[in-house]
């Protein structure tokens, strides 16, 4: 994905600002998570509810971001190397906003990978 806006996501959930993280998920336990670790890190987002009971996760325009149809998942406009970056996967997610805000992982190995546990 070159833009945010070229994502077919967009056309079902535009995004008001598209400079901050869009967050697509349901207050479900795995979404909930990532809600929760963005609110705690302080990055900026834009939350999208993806109605998981009215098939919402199982649209095209959802699958061309998550094929497994699952929530949640985020698009970080400003991933490495400033690039747009889709992540599905709470654990996955929930990684990478720890060490984009650099908050709750540490940089020495054995703690990082107790925090991991």
């Amino acid at each position: 994905m070159s833009t945010l806006e070229e994502s077919p996501i967009t056309e079902r959930w535009p995004a008001r600002f598209p400079d901050r993280i869009q967050l697509y998920s349901l207050a479900t336990p795995n979404g909930v998570k990532v809600s929760i670790m963005l609110e705690e890190t302080g990055l900026p987002y834009e939350a999208h509810r993806v109605d998981i009971m009215k098939n919402e996760s199982h649209t095209p325009a959802f699958l061309s971001l998550n094929p497994n149809g699952k929530i949640p998942a985020i698009i970080d406009p400003h991933g490495p190397g400033d690039a747009p970056l889709a992540l599905f996967e709470s654990g996955a997610i929930l990684q990478y906003l720890a060490e984009k805000s650099g908050r709750f992982i540490s940089s020495d190995r054995a703690q990082y990978w107790q925090t991991i546990q």
